[in-house]
């Protein structure tokens, strides 16, 4: 995938969402009438702690209900970037795009801007992602004040690019993209010309529509990224890579290979010539490349069974991976990226492609046992889950153990009681699934993202327990 990270509408997949961090333009109050705002709200746009401080987008650290209060009391829309703290775009955008001048001149009188983090459950990030059926992060919505949607558009962009893709948005910019396509197939190949081509290429993906629940819709846009792709790679081996350490190219390699791993050519010489790069890019965008390339790479060697996953964690220690390191330390202390995370995460991983069983068992044993009593309902339902692959009865056992105590600790978290689900139907105690999986219907309630979780839960169970979900199963709390 490019600069954005696919979502199913009906999932949790943990490499998707949730919250809110929002945005005001205070210098601007006096430009506008705020005699019939109420007294409250007042308070809101005079609280320095509530935005931020920035030549560029100011932001609005509030809930987003009153986002919307202070966009019609204003008379401006509101601008929101759904993001994760994982994501490497949405980092990027959060960092080097976002605090740019002419960015907050653009956004700043039209918009209250917010930032939403949709993994942040404290604020109902997870509930305003299914409220706007977010598919793909970063996704930029433009609202109404009463929260309507006017348009949307996706993926990670420079400030330029940025504003021109609102801009669409909002019908004030036509895109030209079709007679540079038209120049493209007529043969024009010169660097500058292709740097902009594929720039464009890159607003115009912005705009796909993807629907995760329709294989032709996820289909239709994955093939033409990667006819984008191809270009850009065709484009790049044209060149001297010497010749691409400038901003623009930078820029279309992060882009267009923001999902490479450790062993590609490009992300390699990337790495390599780091200070070189890095002197037209920026710190945040060097390491979130470089160390997503190196989750990539750890993630397919230890998956293949294959040593290397610790060459290349290894690697994070020494130049000049370690500073990219250090930036990411510094931004997320638990960031998956940092090198004892990372090993943290796929050292059962390899053992699992090595089917060494009894190293899985004894890896979640001693970690169990080094957490004692702070040891988490996750650590639990990961080490259950892992076991429940083995073949061995021994195994089994011990994952029930482990699936019962995550049970314990939290009975409502869908992941935990799917596992606890299917250790007892493992153990042919199917009677005391079944009584399990029926008292976590009943707990859901008419939220969005609790009747999503309930058609994920029948759907998983179904299959566990041998049943077939009947419509009122589907909507059953």
């Amino acid at each position: 995938m490019l600069h954005r990270t696919l979502r199913s509408k009906s999932s949790l997949h943990p490499r998707m969402l949730a919250t809110l961090a929002f945005v005001v333009s205070l210098p601007l109050l006096s430009n506008n009438s705020v005699t019939n705002v109420d007294p409250s709200l007042r308070e809101l746009l005079a609280s320095s702690e509530n935005v931020s401080e920035n030549e560029g987008m100011e932001l609005f650290q509030g809930p987003l209900e009153e986002a919307f209060a202070l966009a019609e009391a204003l008379n401006k829309m509101v601008f929101v970037s759904v993001c994760t703290m994982r994501s490497g775009p949405c980092i990027v955008m959060q960092e080097t795009v976002f605090p740019i001048a002419d960015v907050g001149e653009y956004f700043n009188p039209r918009f209250v801007n917010l930032s939403l983090d949709m993994e942040n459950e404290d604020q109902n990030g997870p509930e305003t992602g299914a409220r706007y059926e977010i598919v793909v992060v970063p996704t930029y919505l433009i609202l109404d004040a009463e929260g309507n949607e006017i348009g949307r558009a996706t993926g990670g962009a420079s400030p330029s690019q940025l504003i021109e893709i609102i801009s669409r948005v909002l019908g004030d910019f036509e895109s030209t993209f079709a007679d540079m396509q038209a120049r493209y197939d007529s043969g024009e190949r010169s660097t500058e010309f292709v740097q902009n081509y594929l720039m464009g290429a890159i607003v115009e993906l912005a705009f796909r529509e993807i629907d995760s629940q329709d294989s032709d819709s996820e289909r239709a846009y994955l093939d033409e990224e990667q006819k984008y792709k191809k270009i850009a790679n065709e484009y790049f081996a044209s060149r001297p890579y010497s010749k691409l350490i400038n901003e623009t190219d930078f820029r279309l390699v992060m882009y267009f290979h923001e999902h490479s791993s450790r062993g590609d050519e490009i992300v390699e010489f990337v790495i390599e010539h780091y200070d070189e790069f890095l002197a037209e890019s920026s710190e945040s965008a060097m390491a979130q490349f470089a160390l997503n390339a190196t989750l990539g790479g750890v993630a397919d060697a230890a998956r293949a069974g294959d040593e290397k996953f610790i060459d290349y964690i290894d690697a994070l220690e020494t130049k000049p991976l370690k500073r990219a390191v250090m930036h990411e330390r510094n931004r997320y202390p638990q960031s998956l990226l940092l090198p004892e995370n990372l090993k943290f995460a796929y050292e059962g991983t390899y053992l699992i492609a090595r089917e060494d069983w009894d190293g899985v068992a004894e890896l979640y044993k001693g970690r169990i046992e080094k957490w004692g009593d702070k040891a988490t309902a996750g650590l639990y339902q990961r080490a259950a889950q892992r076991l429940l692959q083995s073949d061995n009865p021994t195994h089994h056992k011990t994952a029930l153990d482990y699936a019962s105590r995550a049970y314990e600790m939290n009975k409502k978290h869908i992941m935990g009681v799917t596992i606890y689900i299917s250790a007892l139907a493992r153990h042919e105690k199917l009677d005391e699934a079944r009584e399990i999986a029926q008292e976590f219907r009943s707990g859901l309630t008419d939220s969005t993202s609790d009747q999503r979780n309930l058609q994920i839960f029948n759907r998983v169970t179904s299959t566990i327990l041998d049943e077939v979900p009947t419509d009122s199963e589907e909507s059953q709390r």
